[in-house]
């Protein structure tokens, strides 16, 4: 995808109307679902990062529990400060319930495991009275909302980012099948680590194989959209790493990628498993043992 077209995109899928999705898959019909619902996901994630500051500020937080506690909707409160549910619910339960952070994900992982009481429960800037805020009614209030903000948080719920677990491991697997079927030798991260290799790619390849043109000594997979933002930060961090341990490589962002990225010298990107007559594997000679 062109830089260009993928901004004109980027700009479409901002947009808060809950139609923007249809409105954009019958334009761009060319761009795959899974791709479309991948840049909409990072953009999210990318803005909720950096709004997070203002999110928790504490006349900001004051806010969040003076309304809830007055008894409005914790999804209208959530809409109104344009922050994801999950994460208000969070600030909730550690500054008006008192819990620490461990706590507040167990909770998000099973909202009946709150507790009976508060253990630091303070009364917020605005309410009048907060003396029945955690009774038993309010608890179970509060944890049918916990329920709710699960639900209805496309961006930071316990379920998205389980959801994004297991997308990875899945493409992860679905690159070892393809080296499988070629019978390409391999080692995973986990045979790297325990060799004690502390920057490890997804595969390092034991002996290396020609790729359009291209020398590749390893393969990491990524089960997103490389723009240009996480594709950077990720060259530097990552990349060039594995580069300097284990020579050129190669990347394969399956929700596809910006073209303009394609520039490294010594890190191939990729969309997908290449095919098998676009790889080149070296001839394994026969080994004779002497008697």
């Amino acid at each position: 995808m062109k830089a260009a077209e993928y901004e004109e995109l980027r700009e479409a899928l901002l947009h808060k109307d809950t139609k923007v999705l249809d409105a954009v898959r019958s334009k761009y019909t060319w761009v795959q679902y899974d791709t479309l619902m991948a840049i909409r996901s990072q953009e999210r994630s990318r803005h909720v990062r950096l709004q997070h500051p203002k999110f928790r500020a504490r006349q900001r937080i004051q806010e969040y529990i003076a309304r809830y506690t007055s008894g409005e909707d914790i999804l209208d409160i959530s809409k109104d400060f344009d922050i994801p549910p999950c994460l208000l619910v969070r600030f909730l339960l550690e500054h008006m319930v008192g819990l620490q952070k461990h706590q507040i994900t167990s909770c998000l992982r099973d909202p009946t495991s709150l507790p009976d009481s508060p253990t630091n429960f303070k009364v917020p800037v605005g309410c009048k009275d907060a003396s029945n805020v955690f009774n038993p009614v309010s608890k179970t209030r509060l944890c049918a909302d916990v329920y709710r903000c699960i639900d209805n948080d496309p961006v930071s719920s316990p379920n998205v980012e389980m959801i994004r677990r297991v997308t990875g491991l899945e493409y992860e697997m679905l690159l070892r099948e393809h080296l499988q079927s070629l019978g390409i030798v391999y080692q995973s991260e986990d045979d790297l680590r325990a060799a004690g290799f502390s920057k490890t790619p997804d595969v390092k390849l034991v002996a290396p194989i020609g790729v359009c043109g291209r020398m590749v000594n390893w393969i990491d997979s990524k089960a997103s959209f490389g723009d240009e933002h996480s594709h950077k930060m990720q060259a530097s961090d990552q990349f060039q790493s594995y580069v300097n341990r284990y020579g050129p490589g190669m990347v394969i962002y399956w929700f596809g990628f910006i073209d303009e990225l394609n520039d490294h010298p010594d890190v191939l990107l990729m969309d997908r498993f290449p095919d098998k007559s676009e790889v080149y594997c070296l001839p394994v000679a026969p080994v004779q043992f002497k008697r």
